[in-house]
């Protein structure tokens, strides 16, 4: 990855949701969600149960396959996931037990992306109304692993290319087949792992790339894109969490220009 290039930028990018977050072992209670809620009912009023998300750590130097390890929690099932939306229903903060995540997902509204640093401002704010809900109950927020989230649905209907020409869109489909086989194709699901390193070399996360063929929300066919950063803080404390946003985002934004091709960087608007 090349942290001295300028990022590429696009004035209409495909992407519909953002999500930044941290991890950190099971310390909270539903008692512990409830005084949250009191500090950001605010900004954020509605509320939903979802069910809880296992714990995932990008690990290296395992026996195991390459990719992030899931941690599976006796009673996990007991602890709720709950959602703290906004009243435009454009962000969203979901905290469970071991986990603080904030979404952007105005997208799916048509709202233009408000760019990383507003994400990052909205997930900052939270993180420190958890800290001083953590402070007042005398618990300790230890991050143990940093998630960045792009989700980008790319539509036909925009796009132009149907769901058997994925190479148009993206650069990690190839056209090319032997004269063996030559039924359009149907549908496609991958993903592609590439390593996140320090300057020294050593692995500290991984970028995730899943690619999707399918329909989009109204129903009509497109391909999903998701990109997804997650490893270990840069740092400690709050300087070592916004070292691995900023860094997992440049690497998203990086790979997302260099796996799509220039036809969609037309139509996307690329301007550096």
């Amino acid at each position: 990855m090349n942290s001295d290039a300028p990022l590429p930028r696009f004035r209409k990018p495909p992407v519909s949701e953002v999500a930044l977050g941290v991890q950190f072992p099971s310390i909270l209670n539903p008692v512990h969600l409830g005084l949250y809620y009191q500090r950001v009912k605010s900004r954020f009023p509605k509320i939903q149960m979802q069910p809880p998300v296992p714990p995932v750590f990008e690990t290296f130097g395992t026996s195991g396959p390459p990719g992030p390890q899931f941690a599976f929690t006796y009673g996990i099932g007991m602890q709720p996931r709950m959602w703290f939306l906004s009243d435009d229903d454009d962000f969203l903060i979901q905290l469970q037990s071991d986990r603080l995540l904030v979404n952007w997902r105005g997208g799916g509204q048509g709202a233009p992306y408000p760019h990383f640093d507003a994400v990052q401002a909205v997930f900052t704010k939270a993180l420190d109304e958890l800290e001083f809900v953590a402070h007042d109950e005398k618990i300790s927020i230890n991050v143990n692993q940093c998630e960045v989230v792009y989700i980008n649905p790319v539509l036909t209907a925009i796009t132009g290319v149907p769901l058997s020409e994925p190479q148009r869109i993206f650069r990690v489909c190839s056209a090319e087949r032997g004269p063996e086989w030559q039924e359009p194709l149907e549908q496609i699901s991958c993903n592609v792992r590439y390593q996140l390193k320090d300057q020294t070399g050593t692995p500290y996360g991984r970028l995730t790339v899943t690619l999707a063929s399918g329909a989009a929300a109204d129903q009509s066919p497109a391909f999903q894109l998701e990109l997804t950063a997650r490893g270990f803080p840069q740092g400690t404390g709050r300087d070592g969490i916004a070292a691995f946003h900023k860094q997992g985002h440049r690497a998203i934004v990086q790979c997302f220009a260099a796996i799509t091709t220039p036809e969609m960087h037309k139509l996307w608007e690329r301007y550096q």
